[in-house]
C-alpha cells in the first residue's frame, strides 16, 4: 500500500474489536446469502406450480393470483436481502479504509451496541431519530430501523 492509500484509521475501535466486526459482517453475509438461495429455492417451486396451474383450465384465478402475491413476496425479499449484501460489503470496505464506526451524516461514533445489534450500520441512532423527524429530504433511509 502507498502511502495515499493507507488508511485512514478514524475508527473508535480497536483491532481486536474490528476484527470482531469483521467475523459478525462475515457471519451476516453467509446468512444473506443462505437466504436468498432459500427464496430462489421457495420461488422456483411457485413458479413450476404457477406453470401447471396456468396450464390446467381447471383451476380457479383465485389460486393463480394468491402464487402470483407469493411470487412477488419472494421477489421482494430476495431483493431486500441483496441490499443487505452491499450495506455489508460497504462496511467491510470502510473496516478496511479506517473509519468504521463512524456515522455517515454526523462523522461522530457509532455506539458498539448498534453495531453489535447492525454490523453493517452508517448511522448512529440518533442521526437515524433526526432524520425520522425531518420532514426534508435526506439522505438517510428514515425506515431504517434504530
Amino acid at each position: 500500500m502507498t502511502q495515499q492509500e493507507a488508511p485512514v484509521n478514524n475508527t473508535p475501535f480497536s483491532s481486536e474489536e474490528l476484527e470482531h466486526f469483521e467475523e459478525r459482517l462475515n457471519e451476516e453475509l453467509q446468512d444473506a446469502e443462505e437466504k436468498i438461495n432459500s427464496f430462489e429455492d421457495r420461488l422456483s417451486e411457485i413458479e413450476s406450480k404457477l406453470d401447471d396451474t396456468t396450464s390446467s383450465s381447471a383451476h380457479h384465478q383465485g389460486n393463480i393470483a394468491s402464487s402470483e402475491e407469493e411470487r412477488e413476496k419472494y421477489y421482494s425479499m430476495i431483493e431486500k436481502q441483496k441490499e443487505k449484501i452491499e450495506e455489508i460489503k460497504m462496511a467491510q470496505d470502510r473496516i478496511e479504509a479506517g473509519n468504521y464506526g463512524i456515522c455517515n451524516v454526523t462523522g461522530d461514533p457509532i455506539k458498539k451496541e448498534r453495531l453489535e445489534i447492525k454490523p453493517h450500520a452508517r448511522y448512529s441512532v440518533e442521526a437515524v431519530k433526526s432524520a425520522n423527524n425531518v420532514e426534508a429530504d435526506t439522505e438517510i433511509n428514515v425506515n431504517e430501523p434504530v
